[in-house]
């Protein structure tokens, strides 16, 4: 009778009413409708059971994964300016637990306070913030072996040679590929060929605490933004190290350009600058033909409703159009 009023005792066809089972077992509408309810409750599955399969909430900066991962990238890399840091972290796209970094100075500093076991100051001649993990974290199985296998290699090494040297720890091919793919302490030095970032030797453990270096007062200026009056969006920034440099873009406008592409026109080369996950991306090629070096002020202006863009150098020698 239960089965008969939830519905179950048959495939596709109409549900009988319960003034009908009722009629047809000689009991009150009432009987059916509780043996109904309590075949229901029965088939319930319990939330706890449910829980297992749900996916797991999203991790966000304050994340106790996010800090170790990142105290895991500096054992495997040494210390590392903040900026190299950001361009690293944009490699994983934001998946946990590479959620992603603060960008300007005083966020930054407060979250390595909350982090803990990481030490950040202004390096005396570059002011630029150097990042260090004061007390090494214990690396996974792929993390040891591409330590293992890049640290100290000068030139890097072969991506095949690499992935061979997988196999014969048990690791899988595709793993390694994948992991070299997005992994923020590794670096590409070129056709196949990969290294280790800062190709630093870590030390052995245990190692002795340092106090990290006292603040400074002379700051690396931050990313800025203004409207020009012709309405384009002018971003002035320092350019980090790296072949491929990565800016954040300050939160306030990052709505506005997020996910966005501008064309930018050179004599020798078009190219495109994009704009995700809240980062600048694929001005590599401008910086090289303007000569600029790493720590230098340079300025993109993007017309948002043309979707192109310029680049400049911050005193505003303009080097396309």
């Amino acid at each position: 009778m239960a089965l008969r009023a939830a519905g179950l005792d048959v495939l596709g066809g109409d549900r009988v009413s319960l003034d009908t089972i009722a009629s047809e077992f000689g009991v009150s509408r009432e009987t059916v409708r509780r043996g109904r309810n309590e075949l229901l409750r029965r088939m319930a599955v319990p939330a706890e059971f449910l829980a297992q399969f749900s996916p797991p909430p999203e991790q966000s900066i304050e994340s106790p994964a996010t800090a170790r991962a990142l105290r895991r990238m500096l054992t495997m890399t040494g210390p590392m300016a903040w900026d190299e840091i950001l361009s690293a972290w944009a490699r994983a796209g934001g998946r946990p637990p590479y959620s992603p970094l603060p960008a300007d100075i005083d966020s930054t500093r407060a979250w390595i306070g909350r982090a803990g076991g990481i030490a950040i100051a202004a390096d005396p001649i570059s002011g630029r913030l150097i990042a260090s993990a004061i007390v090494p974290e214990a690396l996974d199985k792929v993390g040891q072996f591409l330590y293992d296998n890049l640290a100290g290699q000068q030139t890097g090494l072969d991506r095949n040679a690499l992935l061979d040297a997988a196999e014969g720890v048990g690791l899988r091919r595709t793993t390694i590929a994948t992991t070299l793919s997005m992994h923020p302490a590794v670096a590409r030095m070129g056709r196949a060929t990969w290294c280790l970032r800062g190709n630093a030797s870590m030390p052995a453990l245990p190692v002795k605490p340092h106090a990290p270096e006292p603040y400074r007062a002379t700051r690396v200026r931050p990313t800025s933004f203004v409207w020009e009056p012709d309405g384009a969006l002018r971003l002035e920034f320092s350019l980090p190290r790296g072949p491929s440099p990565v800016v954040a873009v300050p939160r306030a406008i990052a709505e506005l350009v997020e996910g966005r592409d501008f064309d930018v026109k050179l004599e020798v080369k078009p190219t495109r600058i994009s704009v995700r996950n809240a980062r600048l991306w694929g001005f590599g090629p401008l910086v090289s033909a303007a000569g600029l070096t790493s720590g230098s002020r340079a300025v993109v202006e993007m017309n948002l409703l043309a979707n192109t863009a310029t680049f400049c150098a911050a005193q505003r020698t303009e080097l396309s159009k």
